[in-house]
């Protein structure tokens, strides 16, 4: 039986000040951040993309990502995610979803050259260098982003108090901003989106095997041009990635987005940097299917889903795994040295041990003990 001291609810009302404190975005911030984004930024980057033939053939839509436009955001608004959502302009089943020989929750993309009508020759060319013995090339996508942005910055005018600079890292191609005083980075990420039927097949989860009943069949999935930890030179192996319906999993349950967002303030304050933003909402994902069948689970009182959701990540940590909700035989977290997560493990212990000491002894100030839980 799950150890939860029978006042835990006392934690309440603190829980709700830190949230209400450090997590809760100010208005005004958020408005000025959407400003700057998508009416200035984005608006004068996507018209000038547009205009290479190949961008403007492929080009779908932005897809808004990430921790801002999840609601799962902690601090300042100045980080931003968007993928450059491309499809590629061939025919139905000539495209070949392939995981055989690569790394868990990664897929090879295997292209038939059976263009759609209409493709104009020089987009063909182009897709057609971006393969290798009829597999996409993940570095020459890269190359291709990075030359039609580095051409676009240079057409664009920005405003007299604006600077716009371009690195590149990982998947991303990464905008720094800066205006006036404020400064924020926006990630630009190539994502070549598929259909339902063409989903990868087991052992990657199936689109109607989630702990949810939502539909699916317009939802789609899509590859990054991440390469795997095990095998960075690997220019073939994409990492899958199902945001979309993961969006759709976390919509309106309650309490599990602020639980998330505390759960993050507590990994910022005791600067556990091994454990990404993604680790941390894959836990609850994985909860959430471990509660399918209980009722309103995530109406359950903030101060109930802290502790149990501390209990889980301790367990996770102790185990070393941190399953991807896709693909189960991928650990998240197989990178990190054991050290690290030992450390974890046994702060977590520590903490817990903190409040629960506070929760029986009135002679403690539970919320000055909380204060020093979100402390470092």
């Amino acid at each position: 039986m799950e150890n939860i001291p029978n006042n835990v609810n006392d934690l309440e009302p603190i829980l709700q000040r830190f949230i209400r404190e450090n997590i809760t975005l100010h208005e005004d911030e958020v408005k000025k951040a959407n400003q700057n984004l998508k009416s200035l930024l984005l608006g004068k980057i996507e018209e000038q993309l547009r205009k290479d033939e190949t961008f403007q053939t492929l080009y779908k839509e932005p897809q808004y990502v990430g921790s801002y436009y999840e609601n799962l955001r902690v601090g300042h608004p100045n980080e931003f995610d968007i993928n450059l959502e491309l499809e590629l302009p061939i025919k139905d089943k000539s495209i070949l979803i392939d995981t055989t020989g690569t790394e868990p929750g990664f897929t090879k993309i295997k292209v038939e050259k059976v263009f759609k009508q209409r493709t104009p020759d020089a987009v063909r060319k182009k897709i057609e260098s971006w393969l290798d013995k009829g597999y996409m090339n993940r570095e020459s996508v890269m190359k291709w982003l990075q030359g039609i942005v580095d051409k676009s910055l240079t057409k664009i005018t920005w405003p007299p108090d604006m600077t716009v600079r371009r690195t590149t890292s990982g998947p991303a191609v990464t905008l720094h901003v800066e205006r006036n005083d404020d400064k924020f980075d926006v990630d630009l990420v190539p994502v070549f989106r598929f259909n339902k039927d063409e989903w990868p097949s087991q052992p990657i989860r199936q689109a109607d095997d989630v702990p949810r009943n939502i539909d699916t069949s317009s939802l789609k999935w899509c590859v990054v041009p991440k390469s795997p930890r095990s095998a960075p030179s690997s220019n073939f192996q994409w990492r899958m990635s199902f945001y979309m319906i993961e969006k759709e999993l976390m919509r309106d349950l309650n309490n599990m987005k602020p639980i998330i967002k505390l759960f993050k303030l507590l990994r910022d304050k005791q600067e556990w940097g091994g454990l990404s933003s993604y680790y941390i909402k894959t836990l609850f994902m994985w909860e959430q299917e471990n509660q399918r069948h209980v009722v309103r689970f995530w109406r359950k009182p903030l101060s109930y889903l802290f502790i149990h959701m501390l209990n889980v990540l301790e367990e996770c940590l102790e185990n070393g795994r941190i399953k991807f909700f896709w693909h189960k035989d991928c650990n998240l977290i197989d990178h990190l040295k054991p050290d690290n997560v030992k450390n974890m493990t046994g702060r977590i212990k520590f903490l817990k041990k903190l409040i629960y000491r506070a929760l029986e002894d009135n002679r403690m100030n539970l919320s000055d003990e909380m204060d020093t839980v979100f402390t470092t």
